[in-house]
């Protein structure tokens, strides 16, 4: 990580809810999302706080580095509409050597949609796929 990540530091991102982040896209993997509405899901939520948060890492990893979320603690508790926009507030609460913590607010036009934390690893790109692929041969036995 480089010094210009710190605690304090803040971001938002916005998106317009598509068919892609309702419950029914998931339907082919998990079936018992068919029948969901067409609003943003929660595994929709998930992916685009993950997302913003990815986003105010950029300009601030090595180029070795990467990150990927490691903890999501998240409420949902208003549906927002295909169509709709959201947007997610997000400020850096805590920078540890291997890890970010992150405290986000998700709005939509009209109210919050959800609020929590997100924690994200930052890992070197090299050992983590050496290994994954690893275990990827561990596994095909």
């Amino acid at each position: 990580m480089k010094p210009t990540l710190h605690q304090g530091l803040t971001g938002s991102s916005s998106t317009v809810v598509g068919l892609a982040l309702t419950a029914p896209e998931f339907a082919t993997q998990f079936s018992h999302f068919a029948d969901g509405p067409l609003a943003l899901s929660t595994m929709g939520l998930v992916g685009f706080v993950e997302q913003a948060c990815m986003e105010l890492l950029a300009g601030h990893l090595e180029g070795d580095e990467f990150s990927v979320g490691v903890d999501v603690e998240l409420t949902h508790t208003t549906p927002t509409p295909v169509g709709g926009s959201i947007t997610a507030n997000i400020e850096v609460i805590v920078v540890e050597p291997k890890t970010v913590l992150f405290a986000v607010t998700v709005n939509d036009e009209e109210s919050v949609v959800s609020i929590g934390q997100h924690r994200r690893a930052i890992l070197n790109r090299g050992r983590y796929d050496n290994k994954l692929a690893e275990k990827a041969e561990r596994l095909r036995g």
